[in-house]
């Protein structure tokens, strides 16, 4: 426990409020922390906070920019993913599980995932970043995959964005399954299950819709 707190008291101090403001807010939410609780728990004074961000909502503009940055470096790169569409529908979905799980399975992603499904209910700007960032634009990525495989001939011509939301609503389904309903059990137990029951979701809906 000492090294792990040196270890901490290590980090430059920003850093530091950061990491604390993260754990409050996933433990408790945005409204139910106070900045005076986020020095206290630092180690500095209520002032000092303000040396780093304007304000609480600046640190929580921060998460929301470091969550967006970790989710644009995650994806494949664009020629490894055009190489993987060739290989067939079925070893592009299987890599795309793995990285989606990947994106999520470290402390920090967790914790920002709890941050996100606490939020979206009562905190407008998590909720147009949940539905546009999350949302929105996934679909939009899923939509693309979907019509490239249409014109590749690798899936029978249906709708792409019904297909999109086909596939991607079985993912925020686990997303609010982790988040919301078991977030006390153990992360990493649930990654590997998840990562099944997603494989297990792709195979049953590339068999209905493959040529």
């Amino acid at each position: 426990m000492k090294n792990s707190r040196s270890e901490e008291e290590k980090k430059p101090t920003k850093e530091r409020i950061f990491d604390v403001s993260l754990d409050l807010f996933s433990q408790k939410g945005f409204d139910a922390v106070s900045v005076r609780e986020i020095a206290r728990e630092v180690g500095i004074r209520e002032s000092s906070i303000y040396n780093h961000y304007h304000n609480k909502e600046a640190i929580l503009d921060a998460i929301i920019d470091y969550f967006k940055s970790e989710l644009n470096q995650s994806g494949l790169p664009e020629e490894e993913a055009d190489a993987l569409m060739e290989k067939g529908p079925e070893v592009f979905f299987k890599v795309g599980a793995k990285v989606y799980i990947n994106q999520i399975n470290t402390p920090k992603m967790e914790k920002i995932w709890r941050l996100v499904s606490i939020e979206t209910y009562h905190n407008q700007k998590i909720r147009e970043f949940f539905k546009t960032e999350l949302l929105e634009d996934a679909l939009t990525v899923w939509e693309n995959v979907f019509r490239i495989m249409i014109e590749k001939k690798m899936i029978k011509p249906l709708n792409p964005r019904t297909l999109a939301y086909e596939y991607f609503s079985f993912i925020i389904f686990l997303f609010f399954e982790y988040f919301v309903l078991k977030y006390n059990d153990d992360f990493n137990s649930f990654m590997d299950l998840a990562l099944e029951r997603l494989g297990n979701h792709t195979e049953f809906l590339l068999k209905a819709i493959e040529v």
